[in-house]
This record gives C-alpha cells, structure tokens and sequence, in this order.
C-alpha cells in the first residue's frame, strides 16, 4: 500500500521491526511472494537503500575530472 520499493533498494535485506521493538529478519529474500513473516498492527517494515549503488551524475563527475587534471598535466608537461 506504500507504493513498492525503489531501484535503489536493497531487497536482500529488508526486516520488520515490531511494534515491541524486536526485529524480525525473512530468511527468503522474497517479500513479495512467499514471505513467512506476518505483519502485524503497529510494524514497521525497513527496506534500506542499496548503499553500493553509485548514481550517475557523481560518477561521471569525478571520471571527467579526472580526465581533466589529465589533461592539464600532460599540457603542462608538453610546454616544457
């Protein structure tokens, strides 16, 4: 009913955290399915975000940066 999971989310590791505080972790990985875990009044359900997923824009970022200082090096260089 949230609205389903993100591309930057870590389905291998979600839990549910009951209202008593204690965690309750789905030995399947498949929530969707054939989950055993059953949700109660008062869960929270967690699903973290995939903390090795590295959005594009900062990738390319720091690769053109890269090939910019590079650059600047090789033409620093080059004049002498």
């Amino acid at each position: 009913m949230s609205g389903g999971m993100t591309r930057r989310a870590d389905t291998g590791r979600i839990y549910v955290v009951r209202a008593n505080g204690s965690v309750v972790i789905n030995e399947s990985h498949r929530w969707y399915s054939s989950s055993t875990v059953q949700i109660r009044p008062g869960d929270t359900i967690v699903v973290p975000l995939n903390a090795e997923h590295l959005p594009l824009l900062p990738l390319w970022q720091a690769v053109t940066q890269i090939i910019y200082n590079v650059a600047i090096a090789a033409a620093a260089v080059h004049s002498f």
